[in-house]
């Protein structure tokens, strides 16, 4: 059974670089955008150089898959609310 810990679900939104091989017109360059991802985790920390998650936690409450995630490049946090799901 897993030991009450204190934890915050999370779904990070954010930004990051993407490299497109080849050659291309200065239009083309400008039309380029970096890729957008939405990650699910336990939130660690966020401060002002990184905004770390979790992808799983056991019942010690350690942690496993660590990311970090640059602050500057998330676009938004949100808590997730959970509920029991019907098993039936």
């Amino acid at each position: 059974m897993m030991t009450e810990i204190n934890i915050t679900k999370v779904v990070v939104k954010w930004v990051d670089a993407k490299i497109y091989p080849g050659m291309h017109k200065s239009s083309e360059a400008l039309e380029r955008k970096m890729d957008t991802f939405e990650s699910l985790g336990y939130l660690i920390e966020k401060n002002d150089q990184a905004t770390i998650i979790a992808h799983e936690i056991t019942d010690e409450g350690e942690y496993r898959d660590v990311l970090l995630i640059p602050s500057g490049s998330v676009i938004s946090i949100y808590e997730l609310v959970t509920s029991p799901l019907d098993n039936s």
